[in-house]
């Protein structure tokens, strides 16, 4: 009869060996978890960073591209154009144009720029050299 008493008195609770090592798997997954939601957060910012960069430099490519066939902004030089629309704060973003090579293709280039955080967009437009008519 002892025998039994003894067994139930040790199984009442739980060794302060089993709280510790619970305690330490639940601190390391909680661990793992919090450090996920940074992961999350950082890769957050940089994909609505990426969107809206994205949309502020096809609108500025298709401007200058609109420019460039309509005669507005002339082909023959590279140069360097400022943003034409009004940027958040810290944004900044550039246009970069070529002369055209030999296949009378320009590149334009746009860089946006945000703290730390940059998207670069190019695209080419074919401008044919205009053909000179000759009277006879």
């Amino acid at each position: 009869m002892k025998n039994i008493r003894q067994v139930k008195i040790q199984k009442q609770g739980f060794s302060l060996l089993e709280i510790l090592v619970s305690l330490f798997v639940l601190a390391t997954s909680l661990s793992v978890i919090f450090s996920g939601f940074e992961v999350s957060k950082k890769l957050n910012s940089q994909a609505v960073f990426e969107s809206e960069a994205a949309f502020l430099a096809e609108r500025e490519l298709e401007l200058a591209k609109s420019e460039l066939l309509n005669g507005n902004l002339k082909a023959g030089q590279a140069r360097r154009l400022k943003s034409r629309f009004r940027l958040k704060p810290g944004w900044n973003l550039v246009t970069l144009l070529t002369p055209p090579d030999n296949d009378d293709a320009v590149r334009l280039q746009v860089r946006v720029t945000q703290e730390d955080k940059e998207l670069q967009l190019e695209s080419f437009l074919f401008l044919p050299a205009q053909e000179v008519k000759h009277e006879s």
